[in-house]
């Protein structure tokens, strides 16, 4: 199947509970390190294989992690926008 040329998140990803940062000071929140970015600076894609969700850097790593962990080498329910 081919993937269209927008990427295409679910409304509603799955929850899961949140788990508190003890280690990050205020200064560290307030320096602003935050900033927008676009596909070609950050690559993004999620295993959406068997409610999976998670990321990686480059499509060959998630493959890897789908063979390995998924015991797949299938090409379907990847979530990106760099494609």
């Amino acid at each position: 199947m081919a993937q269209s040329s927008h990427p295409k998140l679910p409304s509603v990803l799955p929850s899961i509970p949140a788990i508190q940062d003890v280690e990050t000071t205020p200064e560290q929140v307030n320096a602003g390190l935050a900033r927008v970015t676009n596909p070609t600076e950050t690559p993004i894609y999620i295993c959406a294989m068997q409610s999976c969700y998670r990321l990686f850097p480059s499509k060959e790593r998630l493959m890897q992690h789908r063979k390995r962990d998924h015991d797949s080498e299938d090409e379907e329910d990847i979530i990106t926008w760099n494609e």
